[in-house]
């Protein structure tokens, strides 16, 4: 095979593994929450809605009692004690996730005590979240709606910025990379200094 034709290959090589690391899922390890919304429909009941702005910490790979993810929020005349919690481990750790310009967030093990005038109890108002990244800014908002076995339904919005921790690009990338530079010397050598070379490390 003529070597360029070899050289060619390999470079298209580099290219595939670079994108691989490129576009592999950075793992978020906090959600610095400035704000968001969240709506409970009761079905007959009624419904409470409205946004908030306090500021909340969610941690990954935690479970966190209340009131460490946010202060009670207090929405339409209810206050909303939010954590995660394991319920006897049905419910795994949270995680998130970002790829490019989204982010997914593995948020079931979110729980809300309610107290107000349409309900008093606790709720599990967690699910698979999806939304929005800003690789510029770090900022992200998230989405979810938990469908209870009545039909009510709570939807929840969270807005802020992550702390994430990169994956790293394999060594043998930087290996790959440097093996490939020195064929292309090697190339560019033109055929007489190829052979030149050649005679003389053998």
């Amino acid at each position: 095979m003529n070597i360029h034709k070899i050289l060619i290959a390999l470079f298209m090589t580099l290219l595939v593994n670079v994108y691989a690391a490129a576009v592999r899922a950075d793992t978020v390890t906090q959600l610095d929450i400035t704000g968001g919304s969240l709506s409970l429909n009761l079905g007959s009941i009624g419904s409470i809605t409205g946004n908030f702005t306090q500021n909340g910490t969610l941690v990954m790979g935690q479970f966190q009692p209340p009131p460490n993810i946010f202060p009670p929020l207090v929405i339409g005349g209810h206050t909303f004690s939010i954590f995660t919690d394991s319920s006897s481990g049905l419910f795994s750790l949270p995680s998130a996730q970002i790829s490019g310009t989204t982010i997914t967030a593995d948020l079931s093990s979110l729980f809300a005590g309610i107290t107000g005038p349409k309900i008093n109890g606790m709720l599990n108002i967690g699910g698979l979240a999806t939304g929005t990244y800003d690789p510029n800014t770090g900022q992200f908002s998230l989405s979810w709606q938990h469908v209870y076995v009545d039909l009510s339904s709570f939807n929840m919005n969270l807005q802020g910025t992550t702390e994430v921790s990169p994956v790293p690009v394999p060594g043998a990338l930087g290996l790959f990379v440097t093996g490939l530079l020195a064929l292309a010397v090697f190339v560019g050598l033109g055929r007489k200094n190829r052979d030149r070379l050649l005679m003389s490390l053998s």
